[in-house]
């Protein structure tokens, strides 16, 4: 009996093992999640600010248009490179990630070969969720002030041109009432903060159809245009609004 016992278990091993030798493991397929803007103008922005987030400088760049493809060539030290493309129409845009290029110097302890094309799409992911949330679930019972200065990428991505180059600083302003009172707005008097002090007034000379005029913003009302400044290194913004129920007059400052 232990004769039998001992060659049974023996035997069973050299049986498992050989049918498991005798297996084609199976392929395992990760598909990368599809990676989509709603316009030209906000794929090239996010990708911007994707490969900013994730510790990248951007290189070079072809912004993309209806009919031009986009290319975005990122950079950084002790890491591999990455390219971003962009494809878009009137109807939207569709975005695809890659490595590019040899090491620059070492392999930081940190980086991965395939750090950024395995990054991007979850930081684009992340980055377009969250101005969705932020857009859906806005502060109540307040008046929002967005003044944002637009560098030459955003100025060429936005407006089409480096204003800045001319020696303008062109700034986006977004108001949004989540208040139930109306309040008036003067786009003279949102200024802009030099690092140093004082107070900038916008450029009255420049107008066109996106600049920013006086007005009243009624509740759950959201206005946006641009207004342009000398170009310069500010700080912050400082304006205030005429609450028309009572005529009294509130500050705001925004800080850049």
């Amino acid at each position: 009996m232990k004769i039998i016992v001992h060659i049974f278990c023996f035997a069973l091993p050299i049986f498992v093992l050989s049918c498991t030798a005798s297996k084609t493991p199976p392929r395992v397929v990760i598909e990368k999640p599809k990676l989509t803007a709603a316009s030209c103008e906000e794929a090239n922005r996010l990708v911007n600010k994707s490969i900013r987030t994730m510790g990248y400088t951007l290189a070079s760049y072809t912004l993309a248009a209806p009919g031009r493809a986009g290319r975005f060539e990122a950079t950084k030290e002790k890491a591999m490179g990455g390219v971003v493309t962009v494809s878009c129409s009137d109807s939207g845009a569709s975005i695809n990630a890659q490595n590019a290029g040899a090491l620059s110097g070492l392999i930081g302890a940190g980086e991965r070969p395939h750090h950024f094309a395995n990054s991007f799409p979850a930081t684009f992911q992340m980055l377009k969720q969250r101005e969705a949330y932020e857009a859906k679930n806005p502060e109540t019972g307040t008046l929002q002030f967005s003044i944002v200065p637009l560098d030459n990428f955003a100025s060429r991505n936005v407006l089409g041109s480096d204003i800045q180059s001319s020696g303008v600083l062109p700034v986006r302003i977004t108001i949004t009432n989540h208040t139930p009172r109306p309040y008036a707005i003067e786009a003279s008097r949102i200024f802009l903060v030099p690092e140093g002090g004082g107070r900038v007034a916008p450029v009255s000379s420049l107008g066109g159809g996106n600049s920013l005029q006086d007005m009243t913003i009624e509740p759950g009302q959201r206005a946006s245009g641009f207004l342009y400044y000398p170009a310069g290194k500010y700080s912050s913004a400082r304006t205030s609004v005429i609450d028309k129920e009572n005529d009294e007059r509130e500050g705001f400052s925004v800080q850049f």
